[in-house]
């Protein structure tokens, strides 16, 4: 129960950080999502249940900081959680062969669905230049930094809830 009182403290305060300090880590267009890589480390140790909260609040306080439509991350993210879910039920935080692949794929994955909602909300988005300024640094990015992510996100499930657990459990 204690992971519900420190998820919303832990997704305001990652919000924050994704708006205003992340985005001076810039590489041509894009910047790394703090936020993506907290929810894709949280479904990879978590339950589908303890994973869909933290997508949804998550993604509404990241479009609270942002312009995008509001919602719109909230989805991506719900959807992003149920595929990780189905591929793999529950890691264990020490795994570090999965997490890297699977927050490169999450992140073509939010971007591309990012684009379109922003042109259902009538934004004129150039495709190619996004796909090649925005999406690929971005997720190279957080291809990089998903590690440290999530071996604090499992830290913290781990600290919360210890259990004895293999690679995959």
């Amino acid at each position: 129960m204690a992971i519900y009182y420190i998820g919303f403290p832990v997704l305001m305060i990652v919000a924050v950080i994704d708006a205003t300090f992340m985005q001076l880590f810039r590489l041509w267009g894009g910047a790394p999502s703090l936020m993506l890589m907290v929810i894709v480390s949280w479904a990879l140790v978590a339950d589908l249940e303890d994973a869909l909260p933290w997508a949804v609040i998550g993604g509404v306080m990241r479009d609270l900081l942002s312009i995008t439509p509001t919602g719109s991350s909230a989805v991506a993210f719900v959807l992003i959680v149920i595929a990780i879910d189905r591929i793999f039920p529950k890691l264990n935080w020490h795994n570090i062969a999965i997490p890297p692949p699977t927050v490169l794929v999450a992140s073509y994955v939010y971007g591309l669905m990012s684009f379109g909602f922003h042109r259902l909300a009538g934004w004129d988005v150039p495709f190619l230049n996004g796909l090649w300024y925005i999406i690929l640094p971005g997720a190279v990015m957080n291809f990089a930094g998903i590690l440290i992510v999530f071996r604090l996100i499992g830290g913290i499930n781990n600290f919360l809830r210890p259990q004895r657990g293999s690679m995959l459990r």
